[in-house]
């Protein structure tokens, strides 16, 4: 397997048309002026404004079999501290100074939240994420509100077996935005940053992809308090990022790119690479309201016109030109391409400042010969982002074109999974084999009257009746047009679990009145035009007990809705401008729960 990781990075290198230059100092960044130049014009923005306090909520969940871990409270508070020094230390590098990630405090100490799970630990896994945020919700009692709360979910939800391994029923992720977002974490007794240079201790794990992995404390600590770093990333609205090309050097790696979140401050314990933020990250991260500390509540227009990209090649390199010269201009544009065929993780990040220009350039270097998919995010001064998804195709001269996502005929379902099967096993490839397989082989959908069990997923369920406005109804997949639209994404995270529902559309599901919750997130499948819309609705007995605002691309909400005593319940996605263009509407993980 190493040996095949190996040659997968080796031939990433060889696409990208060059090898890895040596790291700089941050005395010596060359891009560290564009950053100032960036920080300035938010700084400028917000001249003016009282300063907002805004704050990540910290919440600690346990199961109702199993009290809070072991000295958790004084662990978590190095840990996090540790976390928020690390941001500090990355933003220094660029010449910008912030206090740190402000976790909400009381008297100088991180407040936690600390909420009791309905079920015992057992019933937890890692799919339980929106069972967790629904049980925190209800319980907090308004306290934590994931529509308008940037939260870090703490799951005290590990074990340590016969053998002496730890287990892990936590969910794994993040995703957000500049006006709310949400991780989950995993808590072990281990876990303390204290430890990053316990070198000595040995101990042995399992999660989802990792059985039995032996390793010192320390790189254990490396490991976890790297994938807080990490997803807390994602909880800022942070993409996947592997850096630019001449980014790192064998010391150093991307903490939002592949494997980055495994490194964290690995030189604490002698390890031979650390993970660090790439300049785009920073680029993103310094107009985020959390750390620019804005109160200014001015969105840009959700319906904004992004312009359309023009390519140049070049002998040596390709130039990006888009055009920022709209109403609202952004500050930077940061250019994320990776070649079709691999992982978001292996993102490569290129990025360039607004100036008085109505034209921003970007310089990629060569590439060699294939397909590429483009990401263009426009930063925009109060933290908004709003992308733009392209592909380009390199001829065997270097000459690029740029294309919009093609529509290739019907998918060959064997074949994407044999295709699959031969590639490095990350965990995004696990996922799409996981989900073909369920649909190559699917079971009996399950009648929610009969189900007996506390959670029941609804693209897994019997339906009464179902239709969409395009192509046909799909469980777990988005459609078969197209191997790249193939799967269910949504700011840039794959799901497993979810249902296809291109407006107008309808899901109608008999409850018997024998549930009490239903949840889900909503949005545009990534890649939707910016046209495109949808309006989500949840009806019980002919009640609306949910609606959406209009969401476009890049967008999503979070349902928590009660159905205690509901009979009948349909879920309804609509265009919301008297059409359906491009409203490729999903629900994620729909699931209902007594």
């Amino acid at each position: 397997m190493k040996q095949k990781f190996l040659f997968f990075l080796l031939i990433t290198i060889v696409l990208f048309g060059g090898c890895q230059g040596q790291s700089i100092s941050s005395d010596s960044l060359p891009n560290k002026d564009l950053i100032k130049r960036a920080h300035q014009v938010i700084k400028e923005y917000n001249t003016g404004v009282k300063p907002a306090n805004n704050v990540i909520k910290v919440v600690y969940f346990h199961a109702n079999n199993q009290k809070p871990l072991f000295n958790w409270r004084e662990r978590l508070t190095r840990t996090l501290n540790d976390v928020s020094d690390f941001y500090k230390e990355e933003f220094y590098k660029y010449g910008v100074d912030i206090e740190g990630i402000p976790f909400e405090r009381s008297e100088g100490n991180i407040v936690f939240h600390v909420v009791e799970g309905d079920l015992i630990l057992q019933n937890y896994d890692i799919k339980s994420g929106q069972r967790i945020q629904s049980e925190i919700y209800n319980k907090t009692k308004g306290q934590i509100d994931f529509s308008k709360d940037h939260v870090l979910i703490i799951n005290g939800l590990s074990y340590q077996r016969e053998d002496g391994a730890y287990v892990f029923n936590s969910p794994y992720y993040g995703i957000g935005s500049f006006s709310n977002g949400v991780c989950q974490v995993a808590d072990c007794e281990l876990l303390d940053s204290k430890s990053l240079k316990d070198s000595t201790q040995r101990m042995a794990f399992s999660e989802t992809l990792i059985k039995n992995k032996e390793c010192s404390v320390a790189e254990f600590n490396s490991w976890y308090i790297g994938g807080i770093a990490h997803e807390m990333g994602h909880i800022f609205g942070l993409p996947h990022d592997y850096g630019h090309p001449t980014e790192f050097d064998s010391s150093g790696i991307s903490l939002m790119g592949q494997y980055g979140s495994r490194h964290y401050r690995e030189y604490l314990w002698g390890g031979k690479i650390s993970s660090f933020f790439s300049a785009a990250s920073i680029l993103q991260l310094i107009s985020h309201p959390i750390f620019a500390k804005s109160s200014k509540s001015n969105n840009i227009r959700k319906n904004l016109n992004l312009p359309g990209l023009e390519i140049e090649s070049k002998p040596n390199t390709i130039i990006l030109k888009t055009n920022v010269g709209f109403d609202e201009r952004p500050y930077g544009v940061v250019a994320l391409i990776r070649p079709s065929f691999q992982s978001e993780y292996f993102n490569r990040s290129f990025y360039n400042v607004v100036s008085a220009e109505d034209n921003v350039y970007i310089e990629t270097g060569k590439f060699s010969k294939g397909n590429y998919n483009l990401q263009l995010l426009y930063l925009f001064p109060n933290g908004t982002v709003r992308w733009l998804n392209k592909m380009i195709n390199v001829d065997t001269s270097g000459h690029a074109t740029v294309l919009d996502f093609p529509m290739n005929g019907k998918v060959d379902k064997q074949n994407l999974y044999e295709k699959l099967q031969m590639m490095e096993k990350t965990q995004e490839v696990n996922t799409k084999l996981e989900i073909l397989s369920g649909i190559l082989n699917p079971p009996a959908p399950i009648d929610p009257k009969a189900y007996g069990g506390v959670r029941l997923i609804l693209s897994d369920a019997q339906w009464e009746n179902a239709s969409v406005g395009w192509d046909k109804v799909a469980r777990n997949y988005f459609n078969s047009d197209s191997e790249l639209r193939f799967f269910l994404e949504l700011q840039g995270k794959l799901y497993s679990k979810g249902l296809y529902a291109h407006s107008p559309s309808s899901f109608v599901f008999d409850l018997d009145k024998k549930w009490k919750t239903f949840s889900a997130i909503v949005g545009l499948r990534d890649y939707a035009h910016i046209q495109g819309s949808a309006k989500f609705t949840v009806i019980g007995d002919g009640k609306v007990l949910y609606e959406s605002p209009a969401l476009r691309t890049n967008q999503k909400d979070l349902i928590s809705v009660d159905i205690s005593n509901v009979k009948t319940m349909e879920l309804k996605a609509d265009g919301t401008e008297g059409h359906n263009f491009n409203s490729w509407a999903i629900w994620v993980n729909p699931s209902i729960e007594r």
